[in-house]
């Protein structure tokens, strides 16, 4: 694995926190990054209207996540249905409930 910085920036960098020049605090707040998918995501492209793509984003934007997990998680449910299965996450319920009772529509 290759770094970013070179040696001399590294420890020059460990110099300074030596030094007292970098200031390290716990109780600051930091937002950790995001937490690796649990299996690897392959791309899918459609095209769809305008005004679906604003829907579709307006929906997400409610829900409180990103688009494509709520696309991802709309065909998880017409999948599932299609095919007559009963297995599907309770998060995708969950939401798919949420949607239905906030527009008035299924998901």
């Amino acid at each position: 694995m290759s770094s970013h910085y070179s040696d001399d920036q590294i420890s020059a960098a460990s110099a300074a926190f030596a030094a007292g020049d970098v200031i390290y605090h716990e109780a600051v707040a930091m937002q950790a990054p995001p937490a690796p998918e649990a299996e690897p995501m392959v791309p899918l492209g459609i095209r769809v209207p305008p005004m679906l793509a604003q829907r579709i984003r307006a929906a997400a934007d409610q829900a409180g996540v990103p688009y494509s997990q709520l696309v991802r998680e709309w065909i998880e449910l017409g999948l599932t249905e299609m095919a007559g299965d009963l297995t599907v996450s309770v998060a995708v319920l969950r939401r798919a409930i949420a949607h239905a009772a906030q527009t008035g529509h299924a998901a």
